[in-house]
């Protein structure tokens, strides 16, 4: 299974993380593909807009991408759009594929 995790606050998501693989065969899972083909396609997409402001670690079955607190309103403008563009992928994945796929969404209080 699937699982992905998105932290947001009020105002934008700031965190993504993806974990674990969708149940099928290595490098013929469309579901797997196209969670990872979403979530790298933003990553490379947040990278070039603001690299200095964004954490990100990929590994085997594993992503990670982080909003750094200190990222500029005009980078963090950027990267919702980015990230709200793929949580909508992911959340029609998730639907379409529900017993492979798990999605949480979680907030936290802006400080």
């Amino acid at each position: 299974m699937i699982t992905i995790h998105l932290q947001k606050t009020a105002q934008c998501i700031t965190e993504v993380r993806i974990s674990g693989h969708g149940g099928g065969a290595k490098g013929e899972d469309i579901v797997c593909s196209a969670v990872s083909a979403l979530a790298q396609t933003a990553l490379f997409g947040l990278l070039h807009y603001g690299k200095e402001d964004i954490i990100s670690k990929m590994s085997e079955g594993e992503m990670l991408i982080r909003v750094k607190e200190t990222a500029t309103q005009e980078h963090r403008d950027i990267f919702n759009i980015i990230l709200s563009t793929l949580y909508m992928g992911l959340e029609n994945i998730r639907r379409n594929y529900p017993e492979r796929v798990r999605l949480a969404v979680s907030s936290v209080p802006v400080e």
